[in-house]
């Protein structure tokens, strides 16, 4: 099993409500693009950005993508930053 297919099951059973999303992952700036089908799956996204910035599983930051609107980068927040 890949890197990106681990993490794909862990953020489906974790945010099960985001619905169908695209997901790729860049190795070499540990970032996880996830592109939105709809603007409403991108609010939801938005919705547990402190959720996802909390997730310690590799990830330096996520960036959402959604056609016609703004980029959403969540970036990971280690616990002793805060």
């Amino acid at each position: 099993m890949t890197f990106m297919q681990v993490v794909s099951q862990f953020l489906a059973y974790r945010f099960p409500f985001w619905g169908v999303c695209h997901l790729s992952f860049v190795p070499e700036t540990k970032t996880i693009y996830v592109y939105c089908q709809t603007p409403g799956r991108r609010a939801a996204i938005l919705k547990d950005a402190k959720a996802i910035a909390d997730l310690d599983i590799g990830v330096d930051k996520f960036i959402v993508i959604h056609p016609g609107y703004s980029y959403i980068i969540i970036p990971h927040i280690p616990p002793q930053r805060r």
